[in-house]
């Protein structure tokens, strides 16, 4: 949709911003959470589950970096939907923000849970602790005071602290390559029906990708830096994750206590020989999470920021409202504070599960791939276009068979804003946003 200059968002990205950016959204709960989730669920085969998602999600980022440097807006992959499928783009955009409404919190609660460990505060065990919900609405605070602070602001964090933690996960995963050898593989008796399983728990750890799309907008040079960003951060994440999986392998067992809560801490313990301050484990794991949830948090506020703007919610709403001053969509900001907050307290009341949030998250963020891979096939200019964007196509479809009724959450937030005009008669304006 075309939008007058005064309804867009500034350009304020650089290219290493950029790079920064993506490596900073897509690493966070995936790292700290999922590398013992995956080997509980496959056992000793659960490189092969983070090694298949690595595999599956490459052709479909040769895809999002295109459409990112030709469709650069701050509706991300609903913007896509919209150049080649207009009827579909608003269903979209209800999916993303289900999906954001759901993975964002679930990477404060895995922050929290390394937090609450880190300290020895209660037992650390559930994210529905008291103590777990109150250090996860913290930092979701923080990281919406960020975005709420502006996208220069926002940026400047992103790039200083993302340099830092690359180094010291770096540091980790690599450190462990001498104690590579002790991975056992029949760990578990593994078979590959929990490969299968593992890799789509896992794939919520490669999303990421299509939330930087929703940043597109504020990028100086849209057509350069978007694929550069994508291909670079592709390869710097799928190394972490590699490194830190063969880590966890090596070095913690089965049964564990911490595997499923805290891997990270458990690697670093077992790799040091000593137990690691808690202190130190809380300054590293913030830093991942409130550098994860910085860029959430930013690229969710374009995504409502853009609803209201198309006219895709109540005018009431005000989403589509930007300050006059810098730019920034406070009302959607607020907005999502709303959102998470509701979310923080079915999960603290044992509604909904730490992993049902990830799995179900990382689930309707892979329709999501699927939806793009759709739109490079029909706005595809070559016949060898759309023959890369078949063959992605089918491997994922085949790989959709791994969420089973999962997939019913995804297609009831993509009929309700339809089903919402049709019955109650909504007539949402599709005029242009305002300046606050």
């Amino acid at each position: 949709m075309n939008v007058p200059e005064k309804q867009c968002l500034r350009p304020t990205i650089s290219l290493f911003g950029a790079v920064t950016l993506a490596i900073g959204i897509v690493v966070g709960a995936g790292m700290l959470a999922l590398p013992g989730l995956v080997y509980q669920q496959a056992g000793g085969w659960a490189l092969w589950s983070w090694c298949l998602d690595a595999v599956v999600v490459a052709p479909l980022l040769v895809v999002f970096a295109n459409l990112g440097r030709r469709f650069p807006s701050a509706g991300g992959v609903a913007g896509f939907v919209a150049e080649a499928f207009p009827w579909a783009a608003i269903g979209t955009s209800y999916v993303l923000l289900g999906t954001f409404a759901l993975g964002i919190p679930a990477i404060a609660l895995t922050g929290a849970t390394y937090i609450v460990q880190g300290l020895g505060v209660g037992n650390g065990s559930s994210a529905t602790s008291a103590t777990t919900a109150a250090v996860a609405a913290f930092l979701l605070a923080t990281g919406l005071l960020a975005t709420w602070a502006g996208a220069k602001f926002a940026g400047a964090l992103q790039n200083i602290v993302v340099v830092i933690l690359v180094g010291c996960l770096a540091a980790v995963a690599f450190g462990a390559m001498p104690h590579w050898g002790m991975v056992d593989l029949s760990t578990g008796s593994p078979t590959l029906s929990g490969v299968w399983s593992g890799a789509a728990l896992a794939f919520f750890a490669f999303t990421g990708w299509e939330t930087l799309a929703f940043t597109a907008e504020e990028f100086r040079n849209p057509r350069r830096d978007f694929p550069i960003a994508v291909g670079l951060s592709f390869l710097v994440v799928t190394a972490l994750y590699l490194g830190i999986s063969a880590a966890v392998q090596a070095l913690v067992s089965l049964d564990n206590p911490r595997l499923a809560g805290a891997p990270f801490l458990a690697v670093t313990e077992g790799l040091t020989g000593r137990h690691v301050p808690g202190e130190l484990v809380v300054v590293i794991v913030t830093g991942i999470i409130v550098v994860n949830l910085n860029g959430a948090c930013w690229a969710s506020s374009r995504l409502l920021f853009d609803i209201g703007r198309r006219g895709w919610a109540p005018s009431m709403m005000r989403l589509g409202v930007i300050s006059e001053r810098d730019g920034t969509p406070r009302s959607a900001v607020l907005w999502l504070a709303g959102i998470f907050a509701a979310v923080l307290v079915a999960q603290s009341a044992e509604a909904i599960s730490l992993e049902l949030l990830l799995k179900t998250a990382g689930q309707n963020f892979f329709l999501l791939y699927l939806a793009s891979a759709a739109v490079y096939i029909a706005l595809g200019r070559i016949i060898s276009t759309r023959i890369f964007g078949g063959i992605a196509v089918v491997i994922y479809l085949v790989f959709a068979r791994a969420y089973g009724w999962g997939i019913v959450y995804a297609a009831i937030l993509f009929v309700a804003p339809y089903l919402a005009r049709a019955t109650f008669g909504l007539r949402w304006p599709t005029g242009a946003s305002r300046h606050a």
